[in-house]
């Protein structure tokens, strides 16, 4: 990715989701490697990563250099918050960018991408 070049934000799709994976379980081993393991890996796998494009909720970033980030939004996230409202919150989960594209963008693109997505749908 030149460092001019912005990533492009979009939905996911079927074609997607080998590449997500991977670099959503790079992301987890470089967060053990630091001390703080936040996802188990054994859970993010094609099945996790479909469910999520079926419902439009997985977001990735490109660039020429292929997929360079993802993260979810979803509406609801009954895991983790049983009681919150239906609408009354967005739910990012599973940001991750390649350590190649770290400190480029990625997840400040991502964020706004989000939170665009959560204004207009409300």
């Amino acid at each position: 990715m030149d460092s001019e070049e912005p990533p492009n934000v979009r939905v996911a799709c079927s074609g997607d989701i080998d590449e997500v994976v991977r670099l959503m379980h790079d992301a987890a081993a470089w967060m053990s490697a630091k001390g703080t393991p936040a996802w188990d890996v054994a859970r993010i796998d094609r099945t996790f990563a479909e469910t999520f494009v079926l419902r439009s909720e997985l977001l990735v970033a490109s660039c020429s250099d292929g997929i360079v980030g993802c993260c979810t939004l979803s509406a609801e996230d009954p895991e983790f918050w049983p009681d919150a409202l239906k609408g009354e919150a967005a739910y990012l989960h599973k940001l991750a960018v390649r350590r190649t594209h770290a400190g480029r963008g990625v997840s400040s693109a991502l964020i706004e991408a989000c939170r665009h997505a959560a204004r207009t749908q409300g």
